[in-house]
């Protein structure tokens, strides 16, 4: 007989506090964390577990997450190369699965283990902001209600955009749900103003009450409403990296403002293209981040250099082989002073290793026909070590990786290519 609903979310809770029970067991935590910035590729739910041992147990004044949102559905993220005869065609692969084909069991299971973790690392003035849609966001309610209680309940945000697809047989689906818990009654929450615009815009003029005016009209100035209106990233935005789901910097940035102050510590655990790291490093915000989709990682890595973040990048797992390589041209070497040097450098061949699986059957022959052409244009962004001692360490990463690098290092250097899709490449160095 099959399960309902119901007994398919209360069996996912129990299954998932069976897992968490069993992951914890192995955790000994090792004193009290210096707190750094640091980005993880790999499985959070490990890499939280790491953590807690490492002694960040109520360091996290906000956790914010974009899971999965039980979809049943696959995301792409896209990257435009160009023919022989210049023709622009746009690439379609796979950014990450969100089919949980094992039913909503599985996904209630998997999402109340990672759960039970952060409420872990959040603090007891932390909250915790799970960002959702209508396929689950009312299967979570029930589970977040279970695991950090009821009255911990604070917000349900509704997000609001233009963006997306209609239908004529359903109201256009127009907006996310973002859920705010509390660990505690003692949660800190700064809410924002915002304009109540009179009514005709005309002044009330009512005794003790503050008005203003702007273009529009008359207005007061109240407490921000649980719905907000915050288009998303565009095609043509700055900030759009190409990666499925992305998230604005601005609804990041309003969420990171109102419950954090300058120097906590902030964390994303299902960090995709890294728009809250981003946004918390632009606030004077300390973050940590994790994903498991390598695409995913290389984007928010090559977003948080370019921000110029301290921090650090940790792979977890064994390193799989890649066929592919690459090649550094050094054109000049110029002798300066202080006993370094001012090389002048290109990227000389790049051959992706590219998992043609991923990529859209229609889209296949391009690919192939410009790995033949010029395969270069798959290179995305070059990070140069000038110490090249051991661990790699990037002093310089240069976003457009077909023009020429100058940059001032010693007697040698070492340098990583980074693919379109995400993978890296450790160069070889021709001098």
């Amino acid at each position: 007989m099959q399960k309902t609903v119901i007994e398919q979310i209360l069996d996912g809770i129990k299954a998932g506090r069976r897992a968490y029970k069993e992951e914890t067991a192995k955790i000994s935590p090792s004193g009290d964390a210096e707190v750094k910035s640091s980005l993880c590729h790999g499985d959070n739910l490990t890499y939280m577990g790491q953590l807690l041992e490492s002694g960040y147990a109520g360091k996290f004044n906000l956790i914010y997450i974009d899971p999965p949102f039980f979809t049943r559905s696959s995301f792409n993220a896209s990257i435009t190369l160009r023919d022989a005869e210049g023709k622009k065609h746009q690439i379609h692969h796979l950014a990450y699965d969100d089919k949980f084909d094992r039913n909503l069991e599985y996904y209630i299971e998997n999402m109340t283990v990672r759960l039970l973790m952060m409420r872990e690392l959040l603090s007891d003035e932390g909250l915790m902001w799970v960002h959702l849609d209508w396929h689950s966001s009312h299967y979570i309610k029930l589970v977040m209600d279970e695991l950090m209680g009821e009255k911990n309940f604070i917000n349900e945000i509704i997000w609001c955009y233009k963006s997306g697809g209609s239908g004529k047989r359903h109201f256009a689906r127009k907006h996310d749900s973002i859920l705010v818990y509390s660990k505690t009654s003692d949660y800190y929450l700064s809410v924002p103003q915002e304009k109540s615009y009179n009514r005709d815009y005309k002044p009330y003029r009512f005794k003790g009450v503050e008005e203003y005016r702007d273009e529009v009209g008359w207005y007061t100035m109240v407490n921000m409403k649980d719905v907000w209106n915050i288009d998303m990233v565009g095609r043509t935005s700055a900030e759009r990296t190409g990666y499925a789901t992305q998230k604005p910097l601005e609804l990041m940035k309003r969420i990171i403002e109102s419950c954090t102050k300058e120097g906590d510590l902030v964390g994303d655990f299902f960090s995709g293209s890294g728009s809250l790291l981003e946004a918390a490093e632009s606030l004077g915000r300390k973050w940590i981040g994790c994903d498991s989709e390598q695409l995913a990682s290389a984007m928010a890595r090559k977003r948080l250099i370019a921000a110029g973040a301290d921090f650090s990048f940790i792979e977890q797992g064994d390193e799989k082989p890649i066929s592919g390589r690459a090649s550094i041209k050094v054109e000049s070497k110029e002798a300066l002073e202080d006993g370094r040097y001012l090389y002048k450098c290109i990227l000389s061949d790049l051959v992706p290793d590219i998992e043609t699986g991923s990529i859209q059957m229609s889209d296949r022959k391009h690919v192939d026909r410009v790995l033949i052409e010029d395969r270069i244009q798959f290179a995305d962004y070059i990070m140069i070590d000038t110490k090249s001692g051991g661990v790699f360490n990037c002093d310089y990463v240069f976003a457009n990786a077909k023009e020429e690098m100058s940059f001032i290092a010693g007697d040698s250097f070492s340098a990583i290519a980074t693919d379109v899709f995400g993978k890296e490449y450790l160069a070889d160095i021709d001098f």
